[in-house]
């Protein structure tokens, strides 16, 4: 930590004080505007640079938001509070790009409204996508201590777990946008049901051990593998035998379902780790 600054400034703690942590990832937030920036300049985006930076600055909407939903999940397995300190700037940022990609569609539709109403209403995949940004939109407006405490913590909470069904959306928009390439969005699509089942079991079971996290891996690894090859068979009408299958076949590609599951695993790992170092205190007995 260093000297007071402004305690409003997105890296610093409630004291004013420069948090080291919170300004390398309001850096790492900061640097797919900045790149894509800087691209555009260089000239090294496709003719079409608007439709360029529609597509990647959606991409890193849904990356930030999944990034945003880890953070619980992190802060149980290492037990390691700060990480909690960043979700909030986590989940703003996914805000930033999903309200730029919004703005870049409009550029590329030259901003006739009368377009851009008749295709939100007649295309699904844009209704799905305006109805998950209302509600992020909702859920960046109250992300203060002043909504805290106007909603009370129960309220509060209520609101936004309204952020998962918003990511629902968001990934069904994501998936209805694919031309060829599913892995992204199955990937992402198995962090968050990862994040989801953690959520789940912490909710069933409150404090969990690193056993039920590894199984916990294992299911939204799976659930990955059908997720994906379940669009490419819809999508292609190719046996989806076979298409699971393909992810035992590792001389091409790493499958995300194993991405999902390496994730999974390295909490539950991370937990084993923490516990060995630090073991739970017991708890003290009554007179």
């Amino acid at each position: 930590m260093s000297s007071n600054i402004a305690p409003w400034l997105p890296y610093t703690d409630r004291a004013g004080r420069t948090s080291w942590f919170k300004l390398a990832v309001f850096v790492a937030c900061c640097a797919p505007a900045l790149w894509i920036a800087y691209q555009w300049q260089a000239g090294l985006l496709s003719p079409k640079p608007v439709t360029d930076v529609l597509r990647q600055s959606g991409d890193w909407a849904i990356r930030f938001l999944v990034a945003s939903l880890a953070v619980t999940p992190l802060r149980h397995a290492t037990r390691w509070n700060p990480v909690f300190s960043v979700r909030r700037m986590l989940g703003l940022t996914s805000l930033f790009y999903t309200l730029a990609h919004v703005l870049f569609w409009m550029v590329q539709e030259d901003f006739v409204w009368i377009t851009l109403l008749k295709e939100s209403v007649l295309r699904t995949y844009l209704l799905v996508g305006w109805v998950a940004t209302f509600i992020f939109i909702a859920l960046g407006l109250t992300s203060n201590d002043a909504s805290i405490r106007r909603l009370g913590a129960q309220g509060w909470n209520n609101l936004h777990w309204w952020v998962y069904p918003a990511t629902l959306a968001s990934l069904v928009h994501y998936f209805m946008l694919i031309r060829l390439d599913a892995s992204q969005a199955a990937l992402m699509a198995g962090l968050c049901t990862l994040f989801a089942g953690f959520r789940y079991l912490r909710k069933r079971q409150g404090d969990f051990g690193p056993v039920s996290l590894a199984a916990l891996a294992a299911v939204a690894g799976l659930l990955t593998a059908f997720i994906e090859a379940g669009y490419y068979a819809f999508a292609t009408g190719v046996d989806a035998t076979r298409l699971l299958a393909a992810h035992l076949d590792f001389s091409y590609q790493v499958r995300p379902a194993w991405w999902v599951l390496l994730a999974g695993a390295i909490m539950a790992l991370a937990r084993v780790v923490k516990d060995w170092l630090q073991p739970a205190k017991p708890a003290r007995k009554r007179p």
